[in-house]
Parts: C-alpha cells; sequence; structure tokens
C-alpha cells in the first residue's frame, strides 16, 4: 500500500478515531461514577478496539478503491456498490465537470480550428495582391513601361484588396472580445451612413460606382453600437461595390432608410451581378462564396458571417434577397426609440 495514502487515510479519521475513544471513556466513567463499585475498564477498551480496528480495515479498503477510481481516465465506468453515499456524491459531481469541461475544451478547440481556417485564408488572399504587385514592379523594370500612372492605379488596386483582408480579420478577431468592448446607445442612423459613404468617396469613385442615400426623416434614431454597427454597414457597402463594380452597365448602391412603429429598416440594394438562388442559402456560412467567389479573385466569404455575427450580438435583424444580374438587397432592422 503506498504510504502516502495511508497516511492521508489516518488524518482523515483521527477525529473519528478521538471521538470514539473518548466517548468510550465517557461512558465508562458515567458508569463508575453511577455504581460506585470497581469495575474493570481494559476489557471494554478491547472490545471497543476490536470493532474500531475491524471498521477501519473495511474503511481503508473502501478508501483505498475510491483513491484508485479517482486516478482511473473513466471513473464513470466502475461499479459503485462498495462506494459510500458520500463518496458516490463526490464521484458524481467530478463526472459532471469533467463532462463540462469536455464541452468546453471541444468548443475551445472548435473556434480555434475555425479561427485557424479563417485567419489562414485571409492570409492566403493576401498574398495573391502582394504577388501581383511584386509582378507589376518586376515588369515596369523590364518592360520600362511610359505610364507610370498605369502601374501606379493596378497598385493602388491590389493594397486595397490587402487592406480589405486585413480589415476582415481583424473584425473577426474582434469578435471574441464582443462582450467587453460594446455600449449600447441611441445612434442618428442617418449621419453614421453619411460618415461612412463620405469616408468610402475613393472607393465608389475608383471603381465607378454610384451612391444613392434616400430618406424622409432627418434623423432616423436607433439602437446600436456605433463601433460596431459602422463596422457592420461599412462590410456591407464593400460587399455591395465589390459585386456592383464588376458588372457592366448601370453601377449604383441605393441605401434608403423607412420607420415603421418600433423599427427602422435600413436598406442597402446594389446593381451587381447577383447571387443565385442556390447559394442565397448558405450566404452566410464562413467561407462559402458559392459562383461568385469564381468570378471575383479576392471573396473570402467571411465577409458576410462577420455581418450575421454582429447583427446577432446587437439584436439586429438581417436579411438578403438576390437575383443574378440584377443585384442584391440587405434589409437590417433596428430596433428604435423615438
Amino acid at each position: 500500500m503506498n504510504k502516502v495514502i495511508l497516511i492521508a487515510f489516518i488524518k482523515d479519521h483521527l477525529s473519528f478515531t478521538i471521538a470514539l475513544y473518548s466517548s468510550a471513556a465517557l461512558i465508562l466513567l458515567f458508569v463508575w461514577l453511577q455504581t460506585d463499585q470497581q469495575m474493570e475498564f481494559i476489557y471494554p477498551f478491547l472490545l471497543v478496539t476490536f470493532i474500531y480496528i475491524i471498521f477501519m480495515i473495511f474503511r481503508l479498503v473502501q478508501y483505498v478503491r475510491f483513491r484508485k477510481i479517482l486516478e482511473l481516465e473513466s471513473p464513470r465506468d466502475t461499479e459503485e456498490n462498495h462506494l459510500s453515499e458520500e463518496q458516490k456524491v463526490v464521484l458524481a459531481m467530478l463526472n459532471q465537470f469533467k463532462s463540462q469541461s469536455l464541452r468546453t475544451i471541444n468548443n475551445l478547440e472548435a473556434q480555434n480550428k475555425s479561427k485557424h481556417k479563417v485567419i489562414s485564408q485571409i492570409v492566403h488572399n493576401i498574398k495573391t495582391p502582394t504577388a501581383v504587385i511584386d509582378l507589376l514592379v518586376q515588369n515596369s523594370k523590364v518592360d520600362k513601361m511610359d505610364s507610370a500612372l498605369e502601374v501606379i492605379d493596378k497598385i493602388h488596386k491590389e493594397n486595397r484588396s490587402i487592406n480589405e483582408n486585413l480589415d476582415q480579420v481583424l473584425s473577426y478577431l474582434r469578435l471574441d472580445y464582443f462582450h467587453h468592448d460594446f455600449s449600447i446607445e441611441e445612434i442618428n442612423l442617418n449621419e453614421q451612413l453619411r460618415e461612412i459613404i463620405n469616408q468610402k468617396k475613393e472607393q465608389f469613385i475608383f471603381n465607378h460606382v454610384f451612391p444613392r442615400f434616400v430618406t424622409t426623416e432627418q434623423a432616423n434614431l436607433v439602437l446600436t453600437d456605433k463601433k460596431w454597427n459602422r463596422m457592420l454597414l461599412d462590410q456591407l457597402l464593400s460587399n455591395a461595390i465589390k459585386y456592383t463594380s464588376i458588372k457592366e452597365g448601370e453601377k449604383t448602391i441605393t441605401l434608403s432608410i423607412i420607420q415603421e412603429n418600433n423599427r427602422v429598416y435600413l436598406t442597402i440594394e446594389d446593381t451587381g451581378i447577383g447571387i443565385s438562388e442556390y447559394d442565397l442559402k448558405r450566404v452566410f456560412e464562413p467561407f462559402f462564396t458559392g459562383d461568385n467567389g469564381r468570378k471575383v479573385r479576392n471573396a473570402t466569404g467571411i465577409g458576410l458571417f462577420i455581418c450575421q455575427n454582429i447583427a446577432d450580438r446587437l439584436n439586429h435583424q438581417i436579411t438578403l434577397s438576390s437575383k443574378v444580374g440584377e443585384g442584391t438587397k440587405v434589409i437590417v432592422s433596428y430596433l428604435t426609440k423615438l
């Protein structure tokens, strides 16, 4: 037997031993005082000791078995008939904690696997424009191109793609700390949209896309987190510009706001290439690009996944409808207080 287990067993039962012999001594003392006669003390103590030793042997066997069960990887698979009720309760709680820990570990592993996949995909997408920039620089040196503006224009386009991918990976990583970094407040959705459109002015011009903002109210107040909502709208507008710019003909993005009862509905409608009907159900899944992923080189399938996550956490509703060749319509629903 392990010496450590024996010492631990003695320590655990020390109070019981003291209580037993103290009780026996007090009973004998009480009897002696009541009878006022000489009586034998050694024999009763020997009887108590005999019963005590038998009981302690039984407890020691039970104690050792329980310690061995605790050392097993799967204690739930063992027989519990020889255990005390206290040990059964402890074992049940340990099994419960183990199940919870395994679920937590599995969830963390799944999250880490998903995060690794997302970051790997985005880094892979970033490598493409950097390779294109390097090739442009090398060709310009070899061919001695007269039009430096043409090279700069192409580099600018690839650099924009890099920035978009970096923004996506940063937004995705920030989702882990969402609950530590958000504050619901009343904001003017009109002002925020105008700010985002102005910030994206160069992107609209570069891609020859014309934005239109339609609303009947001077101020549409909604309940949201200003920073996270900006991230959501920025991603939706970036997607709209990306898939509108590659289509021939009219290139417009219309942003309209209407208010009904206690909700404000923001509609972002573009005249882009649209999404096929059988891809619509999966557009919010991570890494899903569908048919459009073959048409747009820097499609990652992460943007709408991030948008859906942000909308869910802010208690906003986001819906998407589309037709191939006609465009895509995204509606974001906000709670409001007047």
